[in-house]
């Protein structure tokens, strides 16, 4: 039974929290809100943001734990020879 699936959710998971954070303290701290329009549209901007990066987190995790189970096969092949 292979738990890189769920370990890769894990880690999605996490990052997407983390990301979504980063995400909120910099528009808490460098936007200013005027107008109900201001809210909408730095509330839709934030979204697609987020989901943007997110999306890019997730390759990346993706891409960093086929590379390592990649390496580690490798790896045993190598010292079962």
């Amino acid at each position: 039974m292979s738990y890189l699936p769920a370990a890769k959710l894990g880690a999605q998971f996490v990052a997407g929290l983390g990301v979504s954070k980063i995400l909120a303290d910099i528009l808490k701290n460098n936007v200013n809100v005027l107008t109900t329009a201001d809210s909408v549209k730095v509330w839709a901007g934030s979204l697609v943001l987020g989901s943007m990066l997110v999306e890019q987190s997730s390759n990346h995790i993706d891409r960093i734990t086929n590379e390592v189970v990649a390496w580690n096969n490798d790896r045993k092949k190598t010292t079962k020879s």
